[in-house]
């Protein structure tokens, strides 16, 4: 009986929401890629150049090193 219930599912909904919930993380990330600073981009891209670990988004609060 259970076997009959598990074979009549349609399971196609399931896929239409995986696709909505990838379409709106990926406009967000797009969104907040796109609205960063450009001294946060200077500093996210310096990371891989760097030698010393710096925190490229430090605290506002933290005093400059």
């Amino acid at each position: 009986m259970l076997k009959d219930v598990v074979s009549k599912l349609d399971y196609s909904v399931f896929d239409e929401i995986a696709l909505v919930i990838f379409a709106l993380c990926f406009g967000a990330i797009c969104l907040w890629a796109l609205t960063l600073r450009r001294s946060t981009v200077d500093r996210f891209s310096a990371i891989p150049l760097s030698d010393e670990v710096v925190d490229p988004k430090p605290h506002p609060n933290s005093k400059p090193s």
